[in-house]
């Protein structure tokens, strides 16, 4: 698509789901040495998507995961309390 090129690059390892009746609502945020909890790491960006929406990319990202093992093998789950993401 024309303009795909403009828009902003974010790194983030650590996401916070929340929902309401209506919308998901993810805030991706970083870890790092200044914020080492979840509270204290600054949300960088937040996706708000209607159910719908949110179900098809849970799908589309499953695919992608196993699409990636498939070719590069299989990725390690974070050590238990660790987690990057947060429900």
């Amino acid at each position: 698509m024309p303009g795909d090129e403009d828009f902003e690059v974010v790194y983030s390892n650590l996401a916070k789901i929340t929902h309401v009746a209506l919308e998901f609502l993810m805030d991706f945020k970083r870890l790092g040495p200044e914020n080492r909890d979840v509270e204290s790491a600054p949300t960088l960006v937040r996706v708000v998507m209607n159910p719908v929406i949110a179900k098809a990319f849970r799908d589309a990202l499953a695919e992608n995961v196993r699409r990636y093992e498939e070719r590069f093998g299989e990725i390690p789950a974070p050590p238990k309390g660790t987690g990057p993401v947060v429900h």
